[in-house]
C-alpha cells in the first residue's frame, strides 16, 4: 500500500479519538519522498523563561515512496502520534523512546492489539523494492587496503566530492558514472565523503550500463571511447 494524504488524514482522526481521546490538535499532514524512514514529526522548539524546552509548530510527515503493508503504515502513524503527545503536552523524557514513549507505545499495543515498534526504518526487503528510475552521480573506488566501493553525491557537491576523492590517502584509484539502475535508489545521496563498501563485481555488474564521466574545468561531460 502507498499511503496518500487523504488516508493519513483519517487515521489520525480515527487513532487520535481511539487512542489519544481526541486530545490532540490537528497538525499538516506532508507526504515525503524519503526512503529511508516511515514518519517524523516536525516541530520547532524555544526556551521559556524557566530555562525549559517548549515544542511548538508541528507537522506530521509520512513517506509515500515504498509500497508497505497496512499494518506498518498504520503502525508508524500511531507512533508518531505518541511522539506528539508527549511534544504537543511538554512531556519530558528521557530520550526520544524513553520511559514515556515506551509506556504509552506498549499501553497502546496491548489494549489495541497493535504492533507499535521502537524503530520503524526501511528494511533492506523495503529498499530494494523501489524500482523508479531516477539518476545518480556515482564513484566507483579501490581503496590501498584492497577493499571496494561506492560514493553516492548529491548533484550539489559533485565538483566538491570530486577534489576530495581525488586527494583522499586512502582511495587508490576513482571512476566515476551517471546511472538510472533503481539498485542505486537504496543508498543515501552524500553532502560529504561517505563510502559504500560492496563486492568489485557487484559494482562491475550494476554499472555496466552506467555513463562514465570526465571533468573539464568546471564541467562535467560524459567521457566517450
Amino acid at each position: 500500500m502507498i499511503p496518500n494524504k487523504k488516508y493519513v488524514e483519517t487515521k489520525f482522526d480515527e487513532f487520535n479519538k481511539l487512542c489519544f481521546n481526541g486530545s490532540l490538535p490537528t497538525i499538516p499532514i506532508l507526504m515525503s519522498d524519503a526512503r529511508t524512514f516511515l514518519g517524523a514529526v516536525k516541530h520547532r522548539k524555544r526556551r521559556t523563561l524557566l530555562g525549559k524546552w517548549e515544542y511548538f509548530d508541528f507537522s506530521l510527515s509520512i513517506s509515500r515512496k515504498i509500497d508497505r503493508p497496512q499494518e506498518i503504515i498504520d503502525d508508524t502513524i500511531l507512533h508518531e502520534m505518541i511522539h506528539y503527545y508527549i511534544l504537543y503536552n511538554q512531556i519530558q523524557d528521557k530520550s526520544a523512546h524513553g520511559p514515556v514513549f515506551r509506556k504509552m507505545m506498549n499501553e497502546i499495543n496491548i489494549k489495541y492489539n497493535r504492533n507499535i515498534t521502537i524503530s520503524h526504518k526501511s528494511s533492506e526487503d523495503e529498499l530494494k523494492s523501489d524500482k523508479e528510475m531516477r539518476v545518480h552521480l556515482i564513484c566507483a573506488i579501490e581503496m590501498t587496503d584492497g577493499k571496494t566501493g561506492i560514493i553516492i553525491t548529491a548533484k550539489t557537491r559533485l565538483f566538491q566530492l570530486w577534489d576530495m576523492v581525488s586527494e583522499h590517502p586512502s582511495i587508490l584509484s576513482w571512476d566515476w558514472y551517471l546511472s538510472h539502475n533503481p539498485y542505486f535508489n537504496r543508498f543515501r545521496k552524500s553532502l560529504k565523503l561517505k563510502f559504500y563498501i560492496i563486492p568489485k563485481n557487484d559494482i562491475e555488474l550494476q554499472l555496466k550500463d552506467a555513463l562514465p564521466l570526465q571533468r573539464e574545468g568546471n564541467k562535467i561531460k560524459i567521457r566517450r571511447p
